[in-house]
């Protein structure tokens, strides 16, 4: 799944400072059901996105089960998880932009409290057999 936060607002690689992410690097973060990655890829005074990939690994994710889970023989066989990538985007965003979510930005407090334009994209893909 891709999440990507856009913004307009001069200087727009300020969105680098709310979100605690520095927009001249690539971020990882290992997960229990994948990893999340953290970049910009664009980054210049009139506009900045920052993008959260998430890829989930189902294999990963079926095999975080504990055996003392009573379904635990049939978790890998029967297992809906790999298919809820929304809560598990909602996991990511909080584990990723925990202080941005708080509204906290020790290096330029000013930002946090200004309202800003926000453009956020989630991009639904097909799916074959329908929803």
């Amino acid at each position: 799944m891709l999440l990507t936060i856009s913004t307009t607002a001069r200087p727009a690689t300020d969105l680098g400072f709310l979100l605690h992410k520095h927009p001249d690097r690539v971020q990882r973060f290992g997960r229990s059901f994948g990893e999340a990655t953290v970049f910009y890829p664009e980054a210049g005074e009139e506009r900045c996105t920052a993008a959260l990939l998430l890829d989930v690994d189902p294999v990963t994710l079926a095999r975080s089960r504990s055996r003392a889970t009573p379904d635990f023989s049939l978790a890998q066989y029967v297992n809906d998880r790999p298919y809820a990538a929304s809560s598990l985007l909602a996991v990511a965003l909080a584990d990723v932009f925990r202080t941005a979510r708080a509204g906290r930005c020790t290096a330029r407090p000013e930002l946090a409290a200004a309202p800003l334009p926000l453009e956020i994209r989630l991009p639904a893909l097909p799916c074959r057999g329908g929803p």
